[in-house]
């Protein structure tokens, strides 16, 4: 899984993160929120891309606070089954890190709305 994350101008515990399943092929994708670590879990409603976007504030609002979010993908040439690592979500970017998730790239938005 490829991850990033943008945090909000003057703001050390609110970002923007942009997580993509990256398979090396086609296929159908279903992200998923569970409150145990390698335990099937919920289907997130509509998200069935290759990325899922979403930030601190609506972790906060959704309920996701400590519950960990995957996403299974099914390859269409071999109709093989594969999930991405488990993501324990935090209204606080710099929990997420300490959870053990490492970024692939955390940026911050600067006075104009710009990536820096």
């Amino acid at each position: 899984m490829i991850k990033y994350a943008i945090r909000l101008h003057k703001s050390k515990r609110d970002a923007v993160l942009i997580f993509h399943a990256a398979p090396d092929s086609e296929g159908h994708f279903q992200w998923y929120i569970t409150e145990h670590k390698n335990v099937v879990g919920q289907p997130i409603e509509d998200e069935l891309y290759g990325s899922y976007i979403i930030n601190t504030q609506r972790i906060k609002e959704e309920g996701y606070e400590g519950l960990y979010l995957y996403c299974k993908f099914t390859y269409l040439e071999a109709n093989k089954e594969n999930t991405t690592e488990f993501i324990k979500l935090s209204s606080d970017i710099t929990k997420i890190i300490e959870s053990g998730t490492v970024f692939d790239e955390i940026s911050r938005f600067d006075e104009n709305g710009q990536i820096t």
